[in-house]
């Protein structure tokens, strides 16, 4: 009996999340192979699908015939094996994942001859990763000192690995990003073994880059959270850096994290994966629990000899401006010897509630979670949405409300410091990659530090209570994430002023350079509240009606549901040994919903932007 063609229906329906069986005309059956794009008439339709295997069919009747082969097989193996991975760990659909794994097909690339093999690089010197005592195998969770290049280290891995005749990808948050990198990897090895990866790029470019990376030509593979997908040859790096950023999360359904991605296919092709930033993150810090990752750091001995300075106030009471004395004077000084750097706030990003008394975010006392004002003005956790809280530091019950913008941070400096050039760097007046040495206060926000020769003499955090008191579960990770980013574009020499209590958690952290203790702690926390990483959670979204006629075929752990402007929200929680049963019936009400025809809810697996809204 002739082969059929089993096909993956491109579809956002979950119940049509399996295979179909299509006949093989004669005439498409050379190129009717598994990982080619297809068309086929699907319920009246004619719709676009993927061969996933060929085999004896497994339907008596009469089947219909594949309609058109689209291009040749672009989807392998490894990595349909990994978008299945990923669509169960996230309680999506196969086709839902493979749309990032493939670009869009351009046919006026195809069919091209593939370039000659670059030359295979030397090994090169990985002494700037000895004093991490970074392991040969295995999955690492790194802390970078910020005044080392993780660029550099990252590439030097990544060439080292392809002398050793495997493949890499780096996967990074955005193009600046990526620039860096491509830059530092290129400086390493020939330029004609590396692609780039990025949403920047066209549908043309990053097609004939797909065709390029399976043919084997690129061994190396730079890109952005999608890259995490890359078909590389002989898989054997990957490295995910600055994951608590959450553009390295997808948008769209079903929402997968780069970091979760990039671990699943480590363990499936067993290669190294190396997941970094200046801060480590709670969901890493869990695998140094789990006994699934090594702690890659500076020894003891090294961090001190290089220790980084960072203060904050000891007595916040005794000066409440915006930008007290203290403040002022590591300006003065900084600007003695070169460029300050200020970093305030996105403005209009955050906002959220500190103590009227102590001036302490106010935090859930249940959960851990940000409170902010309900549309009745009361205090409420936007995550367990727990009424009637008060300070966890003083007990006080009155609150405010905070925020903050460059512009004002500007005009307020420009008056301070007459005659010193005051530049600006956000997303209202642009966002500048570079300066020169010369004296000068850059106000930017969070991402938009320009970088300056030599680095900034001195940098000055202002309104840490707005990411403090942000309503996240993830606030005080993101705030550390934040500031220290802002660090590591300083000189090694430069002094760093929090205008923050010291002694807050996460403050301490950043004084004491122990990074490592407060990931530990805001996993414990999460731990106590049943809450990610040590949990996982499943976030349902859709209309009050719908939410609760899903919930009424579940049984589980559920927070809510909690009545939102756009409708109804609640939280399904399960601990890690029982995640699986979780996801599968969440996919298995989907599906069942999905048939029926009933109201759709949205989904999402693990969101870091639990409480936020």
């Amino acid at each position: 009996m002739a082969d059929v063609a089993k096909v993956a229906v491109e579809s956002p329906l979950p119940h049509l999340d399996r295979l179909f069986d299509f006949s093989i005309p004669e005439a498409l059956d050379a190129d009717a192979l598994p990982g080619c794009r297809v068309r086929v008439r699907f319920h009246g339709r004619l719709v676009n699908g993927w061969i996933i295997e060929r085999g004896p069919a497994e339907f008596d009747g009469a089947l219909q015939p594949l309609q058109r082969v689209s291009g040749p097989p672009v989807l392998t193996d490894e990595v349909l094996g990994l978008c299945r991975r990923v669509a169960d760990r996230y309680a999506g659909t196969l086709t839902d994942v493979l749309r990032f794994a493939v670009p869009s097909r351009v046919a006026a690339v195809e069919g091209r001859p593939p370039q000659p093999p670059a030359s295979t690089p030397a090994a090169t010197d990985m002494g700037v990763w000895a004093p991490y005592g970074l392991p040969d195998q295995g999955v690492s969770t790194w802390i970078c000192h910020p005044h080392d290049d993780p660029f550099d280290m990252l590439a030097r891995a990544a060439v080292d690995t392809v002398a050793r005749g495997g493949g890499a990808v780096l996967v990074v948050p955005d193009a600046r990003d990526v620039r860096r990198l491509h830059a530092a990897v290129s400086a390493l090895c020939d330029p004609e073994l590396v692609a780039v990866v990025s949403a920047e790029a066209s549908n043309r470019v990053r097609y004939r880059t797909h065709l390029q990376i399976l043919d084997g030509s690129r061994r190396i593979v730079i890109g952005t959270r999608s890259a995490v997908f890359a078909p590389v040859t002989d898989l054997a790096l990957i490295a995910v850096w600055d994951d608590g950023d959450d553009v390295l999360v997808e948008p769209q359904t079903p929402g997968w994290h780069a970091r979760e991605v990039a671990a699943l296919r480590a363990w499936q092709v067993r290669a190294r994966l190396i997941v970094g930033g200046y801060t480590r993150t709670a969901a890493t810090a869990q695998w140094l629990v789990d006994g699934t990752a090594a702690d890659v750091r500076l020894s003891r001995e090294a961090a001190r000899e290089r220790r980084y300075r960072v203060d904050a106030l000891v007595e916040p009471d005794a000066d409440r401006r915006r930008i007290p004395a203290r403040a002022f004077a590591v300006v003065r000084s900084g600007l003695e010897q070169g460029p300050v750097l200020v970093q305030v706030p996105r403005a209009g990003a955050a906002t959220g509630l500190i103590c009227a008394q102590c001036g302490h975010p106010i935090r859930c006392s249940r959960c851990g979670g940000g409170v902010r004002p309900d549309r009745a003005g009361r205090p409420r956790c936007r995550l367990c949405h727990e009424l009637k809280h008060a300070c966890a530091s003083c007990g006080a019950t009155d609150f405010v409300g905070v925020g903050a913008g460059s512009q004002r941070s500007a005009e307020e400096l420009q008056k301070a410091f007459t005659g010193v050039p005051v530049i600006r760097s956000d997303a209202d007046s642009g966002v500048l990659d570079t300066i020169d040495a010369a004296p000068s206060i850059v106000v930017a926000t969070p991402g938009s530090e320009p970088r300056v020769p030599g680095g900034y003499a001195a940098l000055l955090v202002l309104d840490t209570e707005v990411l403090l008191a942000r309503s996240a579960l993830r606030a005080r990770e993101e705030a550390a994430r934040r500031w220290m980013a802002a660090v590591a574009v300083t000189s090694a020499g430069a002094a760093t002023m929090l205008v923050a209590p010291q002694d807050l958690p996460v403050v301490q952290a950043l004084v004491r350079n122990d990074l490592a203790s407060l990931a530990d702690m805001e996993r414990q926390e999460r731990t106590q509240a049943h809450m990610p990483p040590a949990f996982r959670c499943v976030r349902l979204r859709g209309t009050s009606s719908a939410v609760s006629e899903w919930l009424a075929g579940y049984s589980g752990e559920v927070l809510g549901p909690l009545e939102t402007a756009d409708g109804s929200e609640a939280l399904l929680l399960a601990s890690r040994d029982r995640a699986s049963g979780m996801l599968h019936a969440v996919q298995r009400i989907q599906a069942d919903r999905s048939k029926a025809g009933r109201p759709p809810v949205e989904v999402r697996v693990d969101p870091v932007d639990l409480g936020e809204g």
